[in-house]
């Protein structure tokens, strides 16, 4: 399965100029003209020095599942402030044709990584607590769930960059054999 990158130019947030913080990683966003390299992804956000105060007017949640809300974006990236409640999570799901990279930039996240068995099913390999500044990479076949595991009235807010915008890929449900193609976006599906 192949993702294409939609012919469209840069967006950013009408109401919200990009925070100056994120001036430098966006600079390079928009200078792409092909998929990112996972590993400049994840050095870019390493070293970001950002805080809920700089990405304030992003962080808007969602009531039925977590929120997807867009920073900046073109053809070959965008730049979304992700935004958890408690007990809200993704869909198991992988990334392909698409890089992604985000950092936790308060509350505790929960990345939980699968492998397909031969017979279809997933099986979980391991669970990894994300404190603030951790850094998640994940591309093509890699299969994940994120989640805020936190108790009630803890927040989760994560900043993630794909790169091209991902418009479709699989999903999975944990005890069936047959994953399914997701495309287009709602809140609460997918990441």
């Amino acid at each position: 399965m192949s993702t294409l990158a939609p012919t469209v130019s840069s967006r950013r947030s009408p109401a919200h100029p990009v925070p100056a913080r994120l001036g430098p990683l966006v600079e390079y966003l928009e200078s792409l003209r092909g998929r990112a390299d996972l590993d400049v992804l994840s050095g870019l956000l390493k070293k970001a020095d950002i805080t809920r105060n700089d990405i304030e007017p992003f962080c808007i949640f969602g009531t039925r599942g977590y929120k997807r809300n867009t920073i900046s974006a073109s053809p070959w990236f965008e730049l979304l402030a992700l935004c958890w409640r408690s007990g809200q999570c993704s869909t198991i799901h992988d990334h392909a044709g698409s890089s992604c990279a985000f950092r936790v930039i308060e509350g505790q996240g929960t990345e939980i990584r699968f492998q397909q068995t031969p017979s279809g099913l997933l099986c979980p390999v391991v669970a990894t607590t994300m404190n603030p500044g951790y850094i998640c990479a994940a591309e093509d076949s890699d299969i994940h769930q994120v989640a805020n595991m936190q108790a009630p009235g803890k927040d989760l807010i994560t900043l993630h960059i794909y790169s091209p915008p991902i418009k479709r890929m699989t999903t999975y449900t944990y005890g069936e054999t047959r994953p399914l193609v997701a495309e287009g976006w709602i809140d609460g599906d997918g990441v």
